[in-house]
């Protein structure tokens, strides 16, 4: 998953039985006010009141295949040309029906989920959305899959079968209860496609990995989406345009170019400069400040999912000794990175579940405090057998450019309260991204850094992946009363039974320490003073059909 959202290289509640909390997460905007504000049209590409340009630092990974599209930006793109099921509503943690008419109804085992399907929606090709495309769809996707390690596929495992009764209903029946089906149906791998334009893009059952990934339709979107992809040229743009045959709701701009820089430098000259109307993923703390002190500009802020967190490689010794680990976690200061790296656009991470989930307990900071406890240090490293006073190495890496430039000073203040313990030697040592995967992989990195973006939007996908190791576990973990913890809070349809599982599944983790959380990320756009209509929430939807401009 070296390239995928879940490992932030650029990454979404379960509707009646799920825990997340509903709460709304309106974003926030910051504007500098109207004053000697100038005109928002392009220098280059003329934008007028019918059209948006975006800029970005995001590039495609893998392709625009909702299969295999499985980086932020590539499932951004699906998220504006394809729909599925079920969705989230902005600023909503529950899923609500979209191309299904209504929520499903789910059997008294929680195994069969009926859909009832919209009346009268067309793919972009003209051809019919129906019951035999959902299932076309579906099969297709969960089918790459079980082929492709970089497919999303792999959320769609755990679907048993799925029949046809009529061409407006679709029955899925999985093999095990799991409560978090919904937000996968949500996630951009379940989009629903035109077989007639997919039909040569699947799988005959026999192929490799390296065969089955020619397989995939990466060329454009063939779907149901508010918009159509019309162009895209590699590392500079792509273009939509709205889709004039929408069944629901026009899209507020007809066309959306979006631009593609190489640093966060050029893309905020380019708002700087009007050549872009809207800036997103991603400028820098100080870019980003920048613009909201600046007339004419504003900046929109909502809260994120993504979560940075430091890795033990607990085959290695010493960390294989869960003192050890509860030793550095206790030494772990969050705030002066907030502060000093991230300029306050962060916020302390207290648990590997972020604070916006009802389920959220401070689990870390309970046991090992803020990180100025050094009596706390000395005790875990006196239990650990470390003799009074003694210095215990600390070899410590991170990526460079993969999470942006502000990583080095990330890992620079997290060795300095490290070692202001007086209990740590810390070696600092990056390398980047494709060899930081190929060193994590082969637990060659005993203390490390990394960075997480979940697919679905539930508590579950701060569990499983980091217990699991069929699906990451960087710390090659692999707890057995994890894995049950896990396991259980899947198929608990009662929510406050979940909810309790979910808790002691943090008590759990934080107990022994085989990860520790930093700080949650937060989501920023920077826009023209005449730009409405941005939404940054947890689902990691950005919106282009709810882009305004004026004039």
């Amino acid at each position: 998953m070296s390239s995928s959202r879940r490992l932030i290289g650029l990454a979404a509640a379960v509707l009646l039985m799920a825990s997340a909390c509903g709460k709304s997460n309106a974003p926030s905007t910051t504007s500098a006010g109207q004053a000697g504000a100038t005109t928002t049209k392009a220098t280059t590409g003329g934008a007028t009141s019918d059209s948006i340009v975006v800029g970005t630092t995001d590039s495609l990974q893998n392709s625009f295949d909702p299969a295999q599209a499985y980086d932020y930006f590539g499932s951004e793109v699906v998220f504006n040309s394809a729909e599925t099921l079920v969705t989230f509503a902005p600023n909503e943690t529950k899923v609500s029906p979209l191309l299904a008419k209504a929520l499903p109804k789910i059997s008294d085992d929680a195994l069969t989920y009926t859909f009832d399907l919209r009346d009268g929606v067309k793919f972009t090709d003209g051809t019919t959305m129906d019951s035999a495309a959902v299932k076309f769809s579906l099969e297709r996707a969960k089918a790459f899959g079980d082929k492709d390690s970089e497919s999303a596929g792999f959320l769609l495992a755990g679907i048993k079968s799925i029949d046809t009764p009529s061409p407006t209903q679709v029955v899925i029946t999985l093999d095990k209860p799991n409560v978090t089906f919904l937000s996968r149906l949500a996630y951009s791998v379940a989009s629903i496609i035109s077989p007639a334009a997919y039909k040569n893009n699947v799988l005959s059952g026999s192929e490799d990995e390296k065969t089955a990934v020619t397989k995939y339709k990466s060329d454009t979107i063939v779907a149901t989406g508010r918009y159509k992809l019309k162009a895209y040229k590699e590392k500079e743009s792509l273009e939509f345009e709205a889709n004039p045959d929408y069944w629901g709701d026009k899209p507020k701009t007809k066309r959306v170019l979006v631009r593609l820089y190489d640093k966060s430098s050029a893309l905020k000259l380019a708002l700087q400069n009007h050549e872009v109307d809207a800036a997103f993923r991603t400028l820098q703390p100080d870019e980003t400040a920048f613009f909201k002190s600046q007339t004419g500009f504003k900046v929109v802020e909502g809260e994120g999912p993504g979560i940075r967190y430091l890795v033990f490689q607990t085959t290695t010794k010493p960390w294989d000794n869960p003192d050890m680990r509860r030793a550095v976690a206790a030494a772990v200061n969050r705030q002066p990175v907030i502060d000093e790296i991230l300029k306050g656009t962060a916020k302390p991470l207290p648990s590997m579940i972020p604070t916006s989930f009802d389920t959220f307990e401070p689990k870390w900071t309970q046991l090992y405090g803020d990180g100025t406890a050094k009596d706390k240090v000395d005790s875990y490293l006196k239990a650990a057998g470390v003799p009074e006073g003694q210095k215990v190495d600390v070899d410590f890496w991170f990526s460079p450019t993969h999470y942006g430039d502000t990583e080095a000073g990330v890992a620079q203040v997290m060795a300095r309260a490290l070692e202001a313990t007086g209990r740590f030697n810390v070696k600092i040592s990056n390398v980047e991204w494709a060899e930081y995967g190929k060193k994590r992989k082969a637990g060659e990195m005993p203390v490390f850094l990394m960075g997480w973006y979940p697919d679905y939007l539930d508590e579950d996908d701060y569990l499983e992946p980091f217990a699991n190791p069929k699906l990451f576990d960087p710390a090659k973990w692999e707890d057995q009363k994890m894995l049950d913890l896990v396991a259980q809070q899947q198929k608990e349809v009662d929510a406050s039974k979940r909810k309790t599982v979910i808790k002691d599944a943090q008590s759990y983790m934080a107990d022994q320490a085989p990860y520790v959380p930093v700080f949650q990320i937060s989501q920023f756009a920077s826009t023209s003073d005449k730009v409405s209509g941005v939404t940054l929430d947890a689902s990691q939807i950005f919106r282009y059909w709810l882009l305004e401009k004026k004039g």
